[in-house]
Protein backbone atom coordinates (compact mmCIF):
# COMPACT_ATOMS: atom_id res chain seq x y z
CA UNK A 1 0.00 0.00 0.00
CA UNK A 2 3.00 2.29 0.47
CA UNK A 3 1.40 4.46 3.17
CA UNK A 4 2.77 5.84 6.39
CA UNK A 5 0.90 5.01 9.57
CA UNK A 6 -0.60 8.54 9.89
CA UNK A 7 -1.75 8.36 6.25
CA UNK A 8 -3.34 4.98 6.95
CA UNK A 9 -5.16 6.44 9.98
CA UNK A 10 -6.59 9.31 7.90
CA UNK A 11 -7.81 6.83 5.30
CA UNK A 12 -9.35 4.65 8.02
CA UNK A 13 -11.36 7.65 9.22
CA UNK A 14 -12.54 8.32 5.66
CA UNK A 15 -13.37 4.65 5.01
CA UNK A 16 -15.60 4.88 8.06
CA UNK A 17 -17.13 8.30 7.23
CA UNK A 18 -16.38 9.59 3.74
CA UNK A 19 -16.95 13.23 2.89
CA UNK A 20 -16.21 14.82 6.26
CA UNK A 21 -14.58 18.10 7.19
CA UNK A 22 -10.93 18.59 8.01
CA UNK A 23 -12.00 19.57 11.54
CA UNK A 24 -13.84 16.26 11.99
CA UNK A 25 -10.73 14.33 10.92
CA UNK A 26 -8.64 16.49 13.26
CA UNK A 27 -10.96 15.70 16.18
CA UNK A 28 -11.11 11.96 15.48
CA UNK A 29 -7.33 11.60 15.22
CA UNK A 30 -6.47 14.22 17.85
CA UNK A 31 -4.11 15.98 15.44
CA UNK A 32 -3.46 19.69 15.17
CA UNK A 33 -3.89 21.64 11.94
CA UNK A 34 -0.12 21.99 11.41
CA UNK A 35 0.20 18.20 11.38
CA UNK A 36 -2.96 17.32 9.47
CA UNK A 37 -2.75 19.84 6.61
CA UNK A 38 0.54 18.60 5.12
CA UNK A 39 -0.59 15.02 5.69
CA UNK A 40 -3.78 15.63 3.69
CA UNK A 41 -1.77 17.40 0.99
CA UNK A 42 0.50 14.34 0.58
CA UNK A 43 -2.45 11.93 0.47
CA UNK A 44 -4.18 14.17 -2.07
CA UNK A 45 -0.98 14.18 -4.14
CA UNK A 46 -1.11 10.39 -4.14
CA UNK A 47 -4.56 10.62 -5.73
CA UNK A 48 -6.34 8.97 -2.79
CA UNK A 49 -8.43 11.90 -1.55
CA UNK A 50 -9.82 15.20 -2.79
CA UNK A 51 -10.37 18.37 -0.78
CA UNK A 52 -13.13 20.80 -1.68
CA UNK A 53 -14.54 23.89 0.02
CA UNK A 54 -17.96 23.26 1.52
CA UNK A 55 -20.80 24.86 -0.41
CA UNK A 56 -22.63 25.41 2.89
CA UNK A 57 -19.67 27.06 4.65
CA UNK A 58 -16.75 28.47 2.66
CA UNK A 59 -14.52 28.25 5.74
CA UNK A 60 -14.90 24.47 5.88
CA UNK A 61 -12.98 22.02 3.70
CA UNK A 62 -14.57 18.64 2.97
CA UNK A 63 -12.30 15.63 2.42
CA UNK A 64 -13.54 12.76 0.27
CA UNK A 65 -12.04 9.55 -1.01
CA UNK A 66 -11.27 9.20 -4.68
CA UNK A 67 -12.11 5.93 -6.41
CA UNK A 68 -8.49 4.87 -5.88
CA UNK A 69 -8.66 5.74 -2.18
CA UNK A 70 -11.86 3.75 -1.74
CA UNK A 71 -10.29 0.72 -3.46
CA UNK A 72 -7.42 0.69 -0.95
CA UNK A 73 -9.87 -0.29 1.79
CA UNK A 74 -10.01 -3.82 0.37
CA UNK A 75 -6.21 -4.12 0.52
CA UNK A 76 -6.20 -2.75 4.07
CA UNK A 77 -8.81 -5.14 5.50
CA UNK A 78 -6.29 -7.74 6.74
CA UNK A 79 -4.01 -5.19 8.47
CA UNK A 80 -5.70 -5.09 11.93
CA UNK A 81 -5.90 -8.89 12.05
CA UNK A 82 -2.23 -9.20 11.08
CA UNK A 83 -1.29 -6.75 13.81
CA UNK A 84 -3.18 -8.83 16.39
CA UNK A 85 -1.51 -12.01 15.11
CA UNK A 86 1.92 -10.42 15.47
CA UNK A 87 1.18 -9.24 19.01
CA UNK A 88 -0.23 -12.64 19.95
CA UNK A 89 2.91 -14.28 18.60
CA UNK A 90 4.87 -12.11 21.04
CA UNK A 91 2.76 -13.42 23.92
CA UNK A 92 0.44 -10.45 24.31
CA UNK A 93 -3.16 -11.49 24.95
CA UNK A 94 -6.11 -9.82 23.23
CA UNK A 95 -7.65 -8.74 26.56
CA UNK A 96 -4.35 -7.03 27.44
CA UNK A 97 -4.49 -5.16 24.14
CA UNK A 98 -8.10 -4.12 24.82
CA UNK A 99 -7.17 -2.88 28.30
CA UNK A 100 -4.21 -0.94 26.97
CA UNK A 101 -6.32 0.59 24.23
CA UNK A 102 -8.95 1.66 26.76
CA UNK A 103 -6.27 3.20 28.98
CA UNK A 104 -4.70 5.04 26.03
CA UNK A 105 -8.09 6.39 24.95
CA UNK A 106 -8.68 7.69 28.47
CA UNK A 107 -5.27 9.38 28.54
CA UNK A 108 -5.81 10.90 25.08
CA UNK A 109 -9.16 12.37 26.19
CA UNK A 110 -7.56 13.84 29.32
CA UNK A 111 -4.65 15.30 27.37
CA UNK A 112 -6.95 16.68 24.68
CA UNK A 113 -9.20 18.26 27.32
CA UNK A 114 -6.20 19.83 29.06
CA UNK A 115 -4.82 21.06 25.75
CA UNK A 116 -8.16 22.66 24.82
CA UNK A 117 -8.33 24.37 28.23
CA UNK A 118 -4.80 25.74 27.80
CA UNK A 119 -5.58 27.03 24.29
CA UNK A 120 -8.63 28.94 25.51
CA UNK A 121 -6.61 30.84 28.15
Amino acid sequence: MNLTYPQYLVLMVLWESDGISVNQIKEKLLLDTNTLSPLLKRIEGMGLIKRLRSTADERSVIVSLTEEGAKLKIQALPIPEKMLENLSAEGIEIDEIAGLRSMLNTWMKILSKNNNQNESK
